[in-house]
């Protein structure tokens, strides 16, 4: 097995540690878990770990895993979905009865795979220049700073009372 690589070029080793950090390790730790690390200082570790991790052979092999996981992932929020919406016309058309449970299981399991959302999403295209308008507008209003006036001189008895105007400003009084 020594010299042996895989379809990226990788050692077993290397191979490993890629599926580690797809697998949400950090790298030292998938280092530790993809190589004998026991008598290594944690600085050396982390410094290996990161030479692997600008290695061009590595990156993409934990890419292209990042990617079939997030794909496998994909896939079974839609089968999840599907399943849920099936089984909620079943119920709903009183095919068969729900328990309280059940339906509580459902609610749970929407939320997670995104079959109930609260968002709104506006869809339609403007060109990017409206846009552009729209944020320096919006940039400005919340740059804007009104002014109040005050006095020169205020004295200590008076009491001071903001009063707003029809005309969006404000004044002291």
């Amino acid at each position: 097995m020594a010299g042996m690589t895989d379809e990226y070029g990788l050692t077993a080793k290397q191979r490993k540690f890629a599926e580690n950090v797809v697998n949400g390790m950090g790298i030292a730790e998938a280092y530790r878990h993809s190589y004998d690390a026991e008598n290594m200082k944690p600085a050396s570790v982390q410094r290996r770990a990161a030479e692997l991790m600008v290695d061009g052979k590595v990156t993409a092999c934990i890419e292209m895993l990042a990617g079939h996981k997030r794909r496998i992932s994909e896939a079974s929020t839609v089968s999840d979905r599907d399943n849920l919406i099936r089984l909620l016309r079943s119920w709903s058309n009183g095919d068969e009865p729900a328990t309280q449970t059940q339906l509580r299981a459902a609610e749970l399991l929407g939320k997670a795979c995104g079959l109930y959302r609260d968002v709104v999403e506006d869809h339609r295209e403007r060109p990017a220049s409206l846009v552009a308008a729209d944020l320096e507008r919006r940039i400005m209003e919340l740059l804007t700073v009104q002014r109040v006036e005050v006095p020169e001189e205020v004295p200590d008895e008076v009491p001071l009372v903001l009063v707003e105007r029809d005309d969006d400003s404000a004044s002291l009084q």
